[in-house]
């Protein structure tokens, strides 16, 4: 397995992330399903408004790789995967919390998004710390303030198919490899 290291800057919010009010609005959803785009266009689409509820120039601000930091309540409401297209499409490199909703954290791995569960992370991180996360090692390092927090790995399966950039791309190549007839 190859080694897998993100870096970026923390973005630190508060309170429950619900995925049809805080990380995306429902009605963004119900508008960039309304008519065919492309994967890339509905990244785009709903990247657009990844936590505008919050913050209104967050999509504008958070620059590629950078991680969303939040509490217990991180991804949490209806099981609609419009939040974590929302968040790989404004860039987004993993989501890191306290606690997730389970549905939250499966559709996110599915769409290429790691959703690391790290008790202790609100504590240790502001926003605009540089972050370092070792997906295989299980390590967490917050290179502004020097402090390390662990996690439970993920296993290497997914981290297989996160570093394919989701299920979609792993099975097309799967396929395209004779893997499934």
């Amino acid at each position: 397995m190859k080694k897998m290291v993100l870096r970026g800057r923390a973005w630190r919010f508060e309170g429950v992330l619900d995925v049809d009010w805080e990380i995306c609005p429902a009605k963004y959803d119900s508008e960039f399903r309304t008519v065919r785009l492309s994967y890339e266009e509905r990244l785009k689409g709903l990247g657009s408004h990844c936590l505008t509820v919050l913050d209104k120039d967050f999509p504008k601000k958070v620059q590629p790789g950078d991680f969303v930091v939040g509490g217990e309540g991180t991804g949490y409401g209806h099981d609609h995967d419009h939040a974590c297209i929302s968040l790989k499409g404004a860039g987004v490199g993993a989501v890191l919390c306290e606690a997730s909703n389970n549905n939250f954290k499966r559709n996110s791995i599915h769409h290429g998004l790691p959703v690391i569960e790290v008790k202790g992370i609100m504590a240790a991180t502001k926003t605009g710390d540089e972050l370092e996360v070792d997906l295989a090692e299980g390590k967490i390092k917050n290179l502004t303030s020097g402090k390390t927090l662990t996690f439970i790995p993920y296993p290497d399966f997914i981290l297989e198919m996160l570093g394919e950039g989701g299920l979609y791309p792993q099975l097309m190549r799967q396929i395209r490899e004779g893997i499934y007839e």
